[in-house]
């Protein structure tokens, strides 16, 4: 298998990095990153993006409009000696509209660009109807413990219609401890919208987002986090001139305790991603 490494137009044509993907420039030298954490990949030809073989990359160079399939890079504000970079591996061998790949977290000494931790996320980066909008990292402060603070990536995901239109955000929570880094909440929604319509104005739509904060309550020495989930509904319809008309419902809040079992925290079903 052959997977791209897509560094959106690096090196000299480094300011093209949409702001999403590299927040104030926090890439940097994207090039000479990428190099440093993969000393065998070998640069394109217009040196939008890196090869590795044999089990990353691909031949073709994605455009810089696939913003979410580029670097995303930000200074984590806990310990701002290091870089985040969360770099998508994508799988050649897909079509133009089916991506098909991992993403590899990097956790790198900002001074000299070494790379102090990564760990392999496998297939975060396969959509197909349902799209992949964004990847970011959330510097949120997630003390689990006194020693312990993890970082998040948020995936944004969403499909294309607009009758049935559906979008989900997705959290992963990562920790470093005995020096290494592993996922210690994996897969959250934190946002989303739903439902049905006519693709006009009538139709029954919804939409929700979680707020997490830490409680002072310890399993396994880490604190429980409290998700608060607020669902908001609408039922719109046109009036008697034709004009779309909002019908919004009571807001619904849910709260939720997320215990730490020793290896991960437990997410509670209902707001579980896709697939888990």
């Amino acid at each position: 298998m052959r997977i791209v490494l897509p560094v959106l137009l690096l090196g000299a044509a480094l300011a093209s990095l949409s702001p999403a993907r590299a927040a104030a420039g926090d890439c940097g030298d994207a090039a000479a990153l990428v190099q440093q954490a993969y000393p065998k990949a070998r640069k394109s030809a217009d040196g939008t993006s890196f090869t590795l073989e044999p089990h990353t990359s691909t031949a073709s160079t994605l455009p810089e409009s696939d913003a979410p399939f580029g670097l995303a890079c930000k200074i984590w504000p806990a310990h701002d000696d290091l870089l985040l970079v969360a770099v998508p591996l994508i799988d050649s061998a897909n079509g133009d509209h089916l991506h098909v790949g991992d993403i590899e977290l990097l956790v790198v000494d900002r001074n000299t660009l070494r790379v102090r931790q990564r760990l392999l996320q496998p297939r975060l980066m396969t959509d197909d109807a349902i799209a992949i909008r964004k990847v970011e990292f959330d510097t949120g402060r997630y003390a689990m413990a006194p020693e312990v603070t993890a970082f998040g990536l948020r995936i944004e995901m969403a499909n294309h219609s607009q009758a049935n239109p559906f979008t989900e955000t997705d959290l992963r929570l990562y920790a470093l401890a005995g020096g290494a880094l592993r996922v210690v909440l994996d897969g959250l929604v934190v946002a989303g919208t739903g439902g049905e319509g006519d693709a006009s104005c009538a139709g029954s739509f919804h939409s929700s987002q979680v707020r997490l904060t830490m409680s002072p309550a310890r399993h396994h020495g880490y604190h429980d986090i409290i998700a608060v989930e607020r669902t908001d509904t609408d039922n719109p319809s046109p009036d008697q001139n034709g004009e779309c008309q909002s019908h919004p419902g009571k807001p619904v809040k849910r709260t939720y305790r997320m215990r730490y079992d020793g290896s991960r925290y437990a997410v509670p079903a209902a707001l579980k991603v896709m697939g888990l």
